[in-house]
C-alpha cells in the first residue's frame, strides 16, 4: 500500500513537470510567432533609396574613402589599419495631412541626415543630438542618442499624421547635414607652421547642420561640431588651445577679422570698436585656419548671412596646439 502511494505521488509529480514544460514551450512558440519584424518607420521607408556621398580624405599618396584610425592596438602594439567608411544621405519629408496649399500655408518638414557604413555609433550619436538640440531645445534627451533620434522621428510623424499644424514647429523646416574630413599629412605649409608642427597631426573633421525655417534664400542657422576622428569624440575650443592660452587671448586674434566683416556690412570704420566679440559656440578648423561663426543678428541687429570669421594658422601658432593645425594636402 505504501509503495503504491509513493508511485502515485511520483507519477503525479512527473505529470505536473510535463504540464509545466508544455506551458513553457507553448508560450515560447507564441512569442516567436508574435515577434514579427516591426514595420519600418516613415523615415526608414523613405531612406531606402540612398545616394552615396563620398568623403575624400588624403592618405599618403592616395585619395581614398577612409577613416584614419591612428590609435594603438593594446594587444599587438601596432597601429590599426584605416577603415573604409561610406557616407550615405537619407531623406524623410513630412507634409501636413489633408492640407491644400492653394488655400493656406501647409506645414512641411524635410530632414536630410547621414548614414555611415560600417556603423559609427559615436558619430551618429553626435549628429542626432545636435539636430535634436536645434529642433527640440527644451526636450530632455537624457544625453542618449536614441532618445534624440526618437524625438526627431516623432516630430516627423506628428506633422505627417496631423491635419492641424504642430504649433511647436515652424510651418517650414529643413535640416541638412554634412560631414567634412580634414586632410591628414604634411604639405607645403608656411615656415612658421612647419616649425610648430613637429608633433603628429590629428585626424579631424566637422559636422555641419544647416537649419532653414523659411523657403528661399533666407538666412540659415549653422551649427558646427568639431570632431577628433582618432579619439571618436567632439572637441571643445579649449581642447585645441595651448594650456597657457585663454579664450580671451584667442578672441584678441579675431578682432581684425571682426572689424573687416563689420565694415563689409556698412558699419563705419570708426565705430567697429563698439561691437564686442563674444566667444561663439560655432567654430571649426580647416586648411585655411580657425573659423568662428556667428549667426544672423549676433553681431548686427539685422538679418544677415552667418558671419564666418577666419584667422589663418600663421597667426595662431602661439595659441593652438600644433597637432590641430590642418596641413594643406599637396
Amino acid at each position: 500500500m505504501v509503495a503504491d502511494m509513493i508511485n502515485a505521488k511520483r507519477n503525479q509529480s512527473k505529470n505536473i513537470t510535463l504540464l509545466w514544460l508544455s506551458v513553457v514551450l507553448l508560450f515560447s512558440i507564441i512569442s516567436l510567432i508574435g515577434c514579427d519584424q516591426q514595420p519600418k518607420s516613415m523615415f526608414e521607408q523613405q531612406a531606402d533609396t540612398k545616394a552615396a556621398d563620398e568623403i575624400v580624405v588624403a592618405s599618403d599618396d592616395q585619395r581614398v574613402l577612409i577613416k584614419p584610425d591612428l590609435s594603438k592596438d593594446h594587444i599587438s602594439g601596432e597601429t590599426n589599419k584605416t577603415v573604409a567608411i561610406q557616407v550615405n544621405k537619407q531623406q524623410a519629408i513630412a507634409h501636413q495631412r489633408n492640407c491644400d496649399p492653394n488655400k493656406k500655408p501647409c506645414q512641411y518638414f524635410e530632414l536630410n541626415v547621414l548614414d555611415f557604413v560600417p556603423e559609427q555609433p559615436w558619430l551618429s550619436s553626435i549628429m542626432w543630438k545636435t539636430i535634436a538640440q536645434i529642433l527640440a531645445p527644451n526636450t530632455p534627451l537624457a544625453s542618449q542618442d536614441q532618445a534624440a533620434k526618437n524625438t526627431i522621428l516623432m516630430l516627423l510623424k506628428q506633422i505627417e499624421y496631423s491635419e492641424q499644424a504642430v504649433n511647436t514647429s515652424s510651418l517650414y523646416q529643413r535640416i541638412d547635414t554634412e560631414l567634412v574630413l580634414n586632410p591628414v599629412g604634411t604639405s607645403n605649409a608656411d615656415a612658421a607652421i612647419e616649425a610648430s608642427s613637429k608633433s603628429e597631426p590629428m585626424a579631424t573633421g566637422y559636422l555641419l547642420v544647416r537649419s532653414t525655417v523659411k523657403r528661399g534664400s533666407s538666412p540659415h542657422h549653422l551649427d558646427y561640431v568639431m570632431l577628433d576622428i582618432q579619439k571618436k569624440l567632439q572637441l571643445t575650443i579649449e581642447d585645441i588651445l595651448l594650456p597657457t592660452v585663454s579664450t580671451d587671448s584667442l578672441l584678441l586674434a579675431f578682432q581684425g577679422a571682426k572689424e573687416d566683416w563689420l565694415i563689409s556690412q556698412g558699419v563705419a570704420k570708426d565705430s567697429v570698436d563698439d561691437w564686442s566679440l563674444p566667444l561663439s559656440p560655432q567654430w571649426y578648423l580647416d586648411e585655411q585656419g580657425l573659423h568662428l561663426v556667428y549667426q544672423s543678428t549676433e553681431l548686427l541687429e539685422v538679418d544677415t548671412e552667418a558671419a564666418d570669421l577666419l584667422v589663418p594658422y600663421s597667426q595662431l601658432t602661439a595659441l593652438i596646439k600644433p597637432a590641430y593645425i590642418v596641413q594643406k594636402h599637396s
